[in-house]
């Protein structure tokens, strides 16, 4: 059985960009392989969208996984490394 990679909760304000514009949104978790955004627009993403996490001048391509109200499940292309996380999380601009 394969393990979850470890969650990490965070309330972090990114922008989401996607081929039809972009918009603001909350991380609420951040693993090495996805994250959970909040506050997603109605009809702004779809499960299976293409998007970029845009985050302390980092740029981060995900797949959006599952869609639930304002709430969505992101999977990265590739797993974020150690030093990405860290830049990501330091970047709290909310609490």
């Amino acid at each position: 059985m394969l393990q979850r990679a470890t969650r990490l909760p965070t309330r972090v304000l990114i922008h989401v960009h996607t081929d039809s514009g972009g918009f603001d949104a909350t991380l609420g978790n951040l693993s090495a392989t996805g994250a959970r955004l909040l506050g997603v627009p109605d009809q702004a993403l779809r499960v299976g969208d293409q998007v970029d996490i845009l985050c302390q001048g980092q740029s981060h391509r995900a797949e959006v996984r599952w869609h639930f109200d304002d709430t969505c499940g992101l999977m990265f292309s590739g797993p974020l490394d150690e030093g990405q996380i860290t830049t990501i999380l330091a970047s709290r601009m909310i609490n």
